[in-house]
This record gives structure tokens, C-alpha cells and sequence, in this order.
């Protein structure tokens, strides 16, 4: 069997993403800015924090999410119907936008996407390697991307980690080198180099889509580095508070960043939380909402926030390009990201306040 490589993958992004020029941009930007003005509003948020979860349940019910509550009505209540509801719809706004995109559009959503595939490929490995049911496993499944519900749920119903990966190979996606898989059953290492493989070599897919020496080519380009520079302020204002040893802070950066190179994060790693923070919001231009580095979940949300506000500001500059599609998608994780917060938060009982401050709102 012919294994896929990283770079067979990035062969066929080359060839299917000759320019940015190519591909039904104004009809799917105009898709795209009718489902943007369906997300909820920022001041939706603090009056859903003052709701009961079958208060927010049926506030959602009556609006974009009300097929798939309907849906699963009849299976679930309360904050599970909400969650499955909210990555349910999720998935399937990300693959309708995927099917009615053409040419080069539809091949750097794609790879913009994948990270969907890359997550649901770590469930079903995790799930497998610690011997979860497979029911659970599926039950994480968000199939966002361009492997489909049918494809992971099968991947689900197989024995064993090796299994998973022959199968991915033989579906002509990427896996990792025989060396990574051959550690799995190493107790130091587990599933980490297989994961670090997929991690890494999404964001190096990332930015192979976004090639190109057009103005849109370069913004989209610029909009891939950043996000890159947001992954890794996240990992390393985590690890300083984990107290990693930052000479192993090298290994867990993502290289390719625009404002944030791999020497400067580690050489920032070497300085005290406080000081690594505001190194890093020097480099970003930002002071992410005034956030200290007590928090590494305050911070996380902070970058997002960031991020969101920095995609929006280059898709005004280029409406008819792949930026506010990414700019939306963005937005819509976010409004999951927050829905899914103020429901686990009405379940454990947090008080309104611990919820706000979750929320950074």
C-alpha cells in the first residue's frame, strides 16, 4: 500500500490551489454573510447567563439550532441535548459550506477544516488505545470536516490503533511514519508522537494552501501565520504555568508564526509568566484585553478574541476572498465555545459571575 505523506498531501494542494483567483468566491462569501448575521449578538450572552439550562434549551430551539434540538429531542435533555446540538449544528454548517464551495475555495477550506479531521482522528485513537466503548467514542464525533459521520464511525468500530491508521491510509489520508506509530506501545510516549505528527502537520498544510503572491493570496497567508502565532502564545503561557522546563519548549512549537517565531517563544520561555505575557503582547500589538497570566484559560480566550477581531479586519479589506469565510467560521466555534460554557456552568451551579468571567464578557 502507498502511504500518504505530508508532502504527497502537499503536492495535490499545489495543484489544486494554482491562485487564488479561482473558485465561486462571490457566491459563497454571499452564503456565508446571510449565516453571519444568524450568530447570536454579543449582548445575547449575559441574558442567557441569567437563564435555566430549559429556559436557553428552548431559546435556541426557536432559533438556528432549531432542526437539530428537534432532531434529538426525543434522545437527550437538558445540557446534553443542548451540547449535542450546538456540535451537531456546528458540523453541519461547516460541510455545507464545504459542498457548495468549488475549484480552489472548496481545496483551502479544506485544508483550513482539517483541523476537525485531525480532532476526531485523536478521539477515536484515544478512545481505542484506552479501551472506551465505542458508543462514547462516537459520541464525541464531530464530523466537521471532509471525513464524513459514516467514515469516523467506522474508524470507531475498529480494535485496534494500527487498524485506524492502515484505514486512514488506504481513504488516502495522511499518516504518520512507522517510527511514531512503533512507540504507541513505549508507556513514555503513548499516542504523543502520533498526535504531534497530526498536530504539525496540519498547520504546515495550513500554510501550503496559502501560497500564492496575489494581494488576497497574501492576506489569507498572513491570516494562516497569525493563527499559528496564537496557537503557540496559548501553549506557551500554558506550559509556564504547568512549570514545563522550557528546554523542552522547542519540541511543542509550531514554526511558520508571523509575530511569534519558534526562537523568540523559546527565548521568552526562559522569562517569569508576567514577563513572558506581556513579551507576548508586545509582539502581537496587543494588550488582549488587559488579561494577566494567572489564568491560562483567560488568556486562551483573550487570544481567540485577538484572532476573531484580526480576521475581521482583513475580510473587510478583501470581501470577495476566502478570508471572511475563515473570519465566520471563527465566529461560529466561538459562539459554541460560549454556549457550551454558560450550559456546563448552569450545570455544576457557578454562580453568574464565575460564568461571566469564563467568558471574558
Amino acid at each position: 500500500m502507498r502511504i500518504p505523506t505530508p508532502q504527497a498531501t502537499a503536492t495535490r494542494l499545489r495543484t489544486g490551489i494554482a491562485s487564488l483567483n479561482r473558485g465561486n468566491y462571490p457566491y459563497v462569501t454571499a452564503r456565508v454573510r446571510g449565516k453571519k448575521r444568524n450568530l447570536l449578538t454579543v449582548d445575547t450572552y449575559p441574558k442567557l447567563m441569567k437563564m435555566g439550562t430549559s429556559q436557553i434549551a428552548r431559546l435556541l430551539s426557536e432559533g438556528a439550532y432549531h432542526k437539530e434540538m428537534t432532531e434529538l429531542a426525543s434522545r437527550y435533555s437538558d445540557n446534553e441535548l443542548v451540547e449535542r446540538a450546538l456540535y451537531l449544528n456546528l458540523a453541519r454548517t461547516y460541510r455545507e459550506i464545504l459542498g457548495f464551495s468549488k475549484g480552489n475555495l472548496k481545496a483551502i477550506l479544506d485544508a483550513y477544516l482539517d483541523w476537525w479531521n485531525v480532532y476526531n482522528i485523536k478521539v477515536i485513537l484515544r478512545g481505542i488505545h484506552h479501551g472506551i466503548p465505542k458508543s462514547e467514542i462516537k459520541g464525541y464525533l464531530v464530523p466537521a470536516a471532509s471525513l464524513g459521520r459514516d467514515f469516523l464511525e467506522g474508524l470507531a468500530e475498529l480494535e485496534t490503533v494500527e487498524e485506524v491508521l492502515a484505514e486512514l491510509g488506504r481513504r488516502g489520508y495522511r499518516i504518520p511514519p512507522e517510527t511514531d506509530v512503533c512507540q504507541i506501545s513505549d508507556e513514555n510516549c503513548g499516542l504523543r508522537p502520533v498526535e504531534d505528527f497530526y498536530d504539525r502537520s496540519y498547520y504546515a498544510l495550513l500554510l501550503e494552501s496559502a501560497r500564492g503572491r496575489s494581494k488576497p493570496a497574501k492576506i489569507y497567508r498572513t491570516l494562516a501565520r497569525r493563527t499559528i502565532d496564537v496557537v503557540n502564545a496559548h501553549n506557551l503561557m500554558e506550559m509556564l504555568q504547568d512549570g514545563v522546563d522550557p528546554a523542552r519548549f522547542r519540541e511543542y512549537m509550531v514554526p511558520g508564526g508571523e509575530k511569534l517565531t519558534v526562537d523568540m517563544l523559546c527565548e521568552i520561555s526562559a522569562r517569569k509568566p508576567e514577563e513572558a505575557l506581556q513579551a507576548v503582547k508586545d509582539a502581537l500589538g496587543s494588550d488582549l484585553g488587559g488579561v494577566d497570566a494567572s489564568s491560562a484559560n483567560l488568556i486562551a480566550i483573550q487570544l481567540d478574541n485577538y484572532l476573531m477581531d484580526f480576521s475581521e479586519k482583513l475580510s473587510k479589506i478583501y470581501p470577495l476572498s476566502i478570508v471572511p469565510v475563515i473570519d465566520f467560521i471563527i465566529r461560529k466555534e466561538k459562539e459554541t465555545k460560549y454556549l457550551r460554557v454558560i450550559v456546563k456552568g448552569k450545570e455544576h451551579a457557578l454562580p453568574e459571575e464565575k460564568i461571566r468571567r469564563l467568558l471574558a464578557v
